[in-house]
This record gives C-alpha cells, structure tokens and sequence, in this order.
C-alpha cells in the first residue's frame, strides 16, 4: 500500500471519528508521528471543509532534549496561525508533572532507580498522571487524536492490541482497528497501520508547503537514522539515538544516562527491601550524589543545560536552585515539607549536604568504572575521572 493510500485511508478514519463532532484534542508530542498526525487533520479539515475546536496537546516532561521541545513550542505556534486561516480554532495546551513527580525530584530526592520493562514509573508520573489532570477537566464530546502506530516497536504493537477491540476484519475496514475507550474517553489512532516510510513521505509532501518542518528532518538525521525522542535520560533503550544525531554536547548528556543505569544496576548502591519483584530498593546516596554531580559536569563540558531544572519551581524557587544553589538548610527544610506533604518516605531522603558533596562516598562507587555501558562509551569514563 502507497503512501496516498495510507493516506486516504487515515481521513476517512478521521470522518468516522469526527462525525457529529466539532472538538478534537490532537496528543502532540513534537515528534515525526504526532506532527504528521497534526498535519493530517488540516488535510481533513481542508477536504471536508467543517471548521474544528482544536486543542493541541503537549505533554511537557520537563525531562526532554532541548532542541526537542523548542521544536514542540515553534511548530505549536504555527499550527495555530494555519488552523485560524481555515476558520478553525486552536489552542496550545501544555501539561507537566508536578515538581516532586518530576525526573529529578524522584531519583535525587526518593532514590528512584532506572525504570525497567517492568517498574516504568517514569510513563506514569511524567507522562500520564500529568494528561489524566487535563483529560478529567474535558467537558463534552471531545476526542483525542493519538500518533501511535504498531511499527514503532513490538511493545507499542502489544499495547495497541491491548487497548482496542478485537477486528475480525483487515484493519482498513475495520473501526475498532483504530480506536479505544479509556475512562469514557474514545482515542483514536488515525495513523496506526502507517510504517516509517509513510510519515516520511507524508511529511516531504508537507515541507514544501511548510519551511519549518526543516527542524524537525534535522532532528531525525532527515529520516536516514531510526531516531526516537522522549527523555534524555531514558533508560529502556541501550543507545539513545536522539543524543547520537544531534552530536556534540548532547554526547555528555548520553554519558549521564549511562551513568543512571550503571548505578541503578550495582547492587551495592541499592537499598535492600523484602517485597516485590526486585529485592533491589532506592538508590543510596552515593549513587544520587554522583548523578547529581555527572549531570553539573556534563553541563559545563556541554555547554548544553539539562531542561527541567530550571522550568520547575518550588517556593519561587527553580530545581536547580534547591539543588545546587540555596544554602544546604534552606533547601533540607523545603525538602522536608514537600515529602511532608505529597506522600514521600522520610526514610528514602538525604541530605543535600551529602548530594552536593561527592568525596564524601568516593570509594563506594569504584565499582561503577566496570559497568558494560561505561566501558564502551569514554565519555562516561571521562565523566568519571574526573568527577572520582
């Protein structure tokens, strides 16, 4: 099947969807999926001629690759001008996790460890309790437009299989193919059956029409590298291609998620605990104070800022500030009542002062220089050097 044909076939899903319907909420995470998912709905919107209520929807993780979300933000700004054009109207909205749920909060202040396969509390926390707030909030009989697609990656096929009905039927002429109910709430998947090469093509067609999307072809090494975006510190991928494309910099940004999963996977600095699937618990101090100190290093040698830090704030006070900046009791004492108050283990928590001051635990972690995902990447053993 040719790409007009994926193509044709997506808009007559998006008429069944939207039929009787005039508000839409497009799940738009500034990747090549969701932006060929955005731009899919204004073809339909031109061919059908029936103005929208359009809410563009960004789940901000406070976690992403810069470029990533500029990106997100710019392409965000334009949409809107070209829905307002055909009549339509359009709203960017962004949704974030609460400060204490966010990447840093978690692993620097509960010793949250590398998410695996099967304790991904990153999905939940920075992804969907933030838009489970914003979807609670939907009045009427809006529906939410998704870019996932089966050829992803075996797992999104599972998950999709998961969530929508059973199809007897080839998936083009079959609704339920496309579409699941969450909480009342009906997702569809217009681009489901698309493969790489099809939102490729599709967006070639755009980039004509749509000089921006230039930013975009860069960030995927202009569909010649298997990117995919997300966190930069995601750890249930070996390599995060997005660092790799980019160069640079973003290198060092690599060697600090590298160095997450090393200590996340020494038993030694790991807490011990007696439930669950893992006899493994939070991270020690040890471990946390030299993610801490990668990340500060990392930037200087980069010259790149972790996004998140600054755009999380507590008290008027950003994460970095806590962290690394405030007085030791000033940012114990803020610690202390946010834990105090959203639910954390007093237990789990240490001192900045033992954060911020890594010769303090020098010794402890002479083991993580042995670590596979060390060895093979020397910017983490440059990073290591000179931080031990």
């Amino acid at each position: 099947m040719g790409c007009d044909s994926r193509v044709q076939e997506s808009l007559e899903i998006l008429s069944r969807a939207l039929d009787g319907r005039d508000r839409v909420v497009v799940a738009y995470s500034g990747g090549k999926d969701s932006t060929a998912l955005a731009l899919l709905l204004l073809d339909w919107i031109d061919l059908s001629g029936r103005p929208l209520t359009v809410t563009l929807l960004h789940g901000d993780t406070l976690s992403e690759i810069f470029e990533m979300e500029h990106w997100a933000r710019t392409f965000a700004g334009r949409y809107l001008e070209m829905l307002s054009r055909r009549g339509s109207q359009g709203v960017f909205r962004v949704v974030r996790p609460e400060p204490w749920e966010s990447f840093y909060w978690r692993v620097l202040v509960r010793g949250y460890a590398a998410p695996s396969f099967k304790w991904r509390w990153c999905v939940e926390l920075l992804k969907r309790r933030p838009s489970l707030r914003f979807l609670s909030e939907l009045e009427g009989n809006a529906v939410i437009l998704l870019g996932h697609r089966d050829s992803e990656s075996s797992i999104r096929a599972r998950a999709l299989s998961m969530r929508t009905r059973s199809c007897p039927l080839t998936p083009g002429s079959c609704f339920a193919y496309y579409m699941s109910l969450d909480g009342g709430t009906e997702r569809v998947y217009p681009i489901r059956g698309w493969r790489d090469r099809d939102v490729w093509a599709y967006l070639k067609e755009w980039r004509g029409k749509l000089g921006i999307l230039d930013q975009l072809f860069h960030l995927y090494g202009y569909g010649l590298i298997p990117a995919r975006y997300g966190c930069w510190h995601c750890t249930l991928v070996k390599v995060q291609l997005g660092h790799e494309v980019l160069g640079g910099g973003h290198l060092y940004l690599e060697a600090v998620r590298r160095i997450y999963r090393a200590v996340s996977d020494l038993p030694e600095l790991r807490a011990t605990k007696d439930r669950g699937y893992s006899r493994q618990g939070f991270l020690l101090a040890p471990a946390r104070s030299l993610i801490l100190n990668s990340m500060v290093l990392a930037e200087k040698l980069s010259g790149i800022k972790l996004y998140g830090l600054d755009e999380s704030r507590i008290d008027g006070l950003s994460l970095r500030e806590i962290f690394l900046e405030i007085p030791e009791e000033e940012a114990d004492r803020i610690i202390e009542k946010v834990e105090r108050t959203s639910g954390g283990d007093p237990l789990r928590v240490v001192s900045i002062g033992d954060l911020r001051d890594l010769e303090r635990h020098r010794k402890a972690l002479e083991k993580v220089y042995e670590h596979p995902l060390i060895k093979e990447d020397k910017r983490a053993e440059e990073l290591l050097d000179r931080l031990l």
